[in-house]
């Protein structure tokens, strides 16, 4: 046992030493950026820290040479500095009044046809994932045959999510309209399904002006596993609570496997050699392809585990933003460093524009805006494909919701406002 110990302890320290650092380092050149502990860029940004220890592991194991591990430390501090440039004057403040006074803009009715259509669209998809077969790996063929339907109702989802936040709705309403939805989407959803009712507690909490507190942490840890622990049974057929603790524990120390498959196994060497998608074809990719342009056939992580297993695969891990460099630019640390810093540039920008934005005259403009700074730009250096993806689902309710204000005119039509809804529209 001692033994054993003292050849894992190295390793250990490693591992250990390089969660620190990237916690410190994401952390604290986002921190301008987050507005509390349940932020979507503080909860999925949990990840790269481990990714970063599993690296670094594999590189002090032997198994993967340490220049990999530059190659994600440039890109990391690239993107970061890009982020924290665009956000230097992003405001708490601001941003919590244009929440509040985006939220109170619609109506109690209005907000409940929105959430109404939203709970039709995921019985649907519920429906049809149930009879077709959507759960586990076969999620991903499910989505590419609806995926417009799918998209709306993401972007519905996350649209409600804002409004969900006007005091309109009490907090007990609110939390159940979402556990509802978020319930209904486990036959066609990953196993993050359950993470939009965190981060609706984090931005309750940060527009009534409350810090999160040790009780908030507790029930947000409770509803976490109870979420991953529902997928775990539905989606992987888990049948323990220790198989639910190893798949949780997987899930993160492995959040990092893409780097095993494209430098351990060697394949991103290989699939280099006949894999041709340009840069930009691959990035807008999820945007070209509802129009039939499609970037590629199969992405980047599908085809690194197709050359390991020696056989065509649907799905694979996701190519995180260092793979997806060296992908496209080899050997070339500066390249990959300024196009990491851009990736931060523009996807944090999102976050820091939306105040602009969220001034707009059409109401789903404005919400729309508001929904894509909150959700889109957590999975920028995960996979940059989400945040398209996030914000195609986002446009398309905002074009759906602006033509039916267009052509309804709500002011015109709109019945006298309920005491609840006068009350709701006076200052905090």
């Amino acid at each position: 046992m001692g033994s054993l110990l003292g050849s894992l302890g190295p390793l250990i320290a490693v591992g250990g030493a390089a969660t620190l650092a990237t916690a410190i380092v994401y952390y604290g050149l986002l921190a301008r950026a987050t507005y509390n502990l349940l932020d979507p860029l503080v909860i999925e940004g949990i990840f790269l820290p481990c990714s970063a220890a599993f690296l670094a592991v594999m590189c002090a194991g032997g198994l993967i040479t340490w220049d990999k591990f530059e190659i994600l430390a440039i890109v990391m501090l690239g993107y970061l500095v890009g982020a924290r440039v665009v956000t230097q004057r992003f405001s708490r403040a601001a941003f919590r009044t244009k929440l509040l006074s985006v939220a109170s803009s619609f109506t109690r009715s209005e907000m409940n046809a929105l959430l109404l259509l939203t709970v039709i669209l995921t019985a649907l998809l519920a429906v049809l994932g149930l009879a077709l077969g959507a759960a586990g790996d076969a999620r991903q063929h499910f989505m590419k045959v609806f995926r417009p339907l799918v998209l709306f109702q993401h972007g519905l989802f996350l649209v409600c999510l804002v409004l969900l936040l006007s005091r309109r709705f009490s907090n007990s309403r609110a939390a159940t309209w979402i556990a509802l939805l978020a319930f209904m989407s486990v036959p066609f959803s990953g196993k993050s399904v359950f993470l939009p009712v965190l981060y609706w507690l984090g931005l309750r909490r940060f527009v009534s002006g409350r810090r999160i507190t040790l009780r908030t942490i507790t029930i947000s840890t409770v509803v976490g596993i109870i979420g991953f622990g529902t997928m775990a049974v539905v989606g992987y057929r888990t049948t323990n609570l220790a198989g639910i603790v190893l798949l949780l524990g997987y899930r993160l120390w492995l959040s990092g496997d893409v780097y095993v498959l494209a430098y351990q196994e060697g394949a991103l060497d290989a699939v280099r050699q006949y894999y041709h998608p340009t840069f930009f074809g691959y990035i807008f990719h999820p945007v070209t392809d509802l129009v039939g342009i499609r970037g590629y056939e199969y992405p980047l992580g599908a085809m690194l585990a197709s050359q390991v297993v020696n056989t065509t695969v649907l799905t694979g891990p996701n190519p995180q933003l260092p793979v997806l460099l060296d992908f496209f630019f080899p050997k070339s640390p500066v390249t990959i460093a300024l196009v990491g810093f851009a990736f931060g540039f523009v996807v944090l920008g999102i976050r820091a524009v939306s105040l602009k934005l969220s001034a707009s005259r059409s109401r789903f403009v404005a919400v729309g805006s508001l929904a894509a700074a909150i959700f889109a730009p957590a999975a920028g250096f995960l996979d940059s494909e989400q945040v398209l993806m996030r914000l195609v689902a986002i446009v398309a309710v905002i074009g759906a919701g602006s033509l039916l204000d267009l052509f309804f005119h709500r002011h015109a039509l709109a019945a006298p406002e309920s005491p609840q809804d006068q009350i709701a529209r006076q200052p905090a």
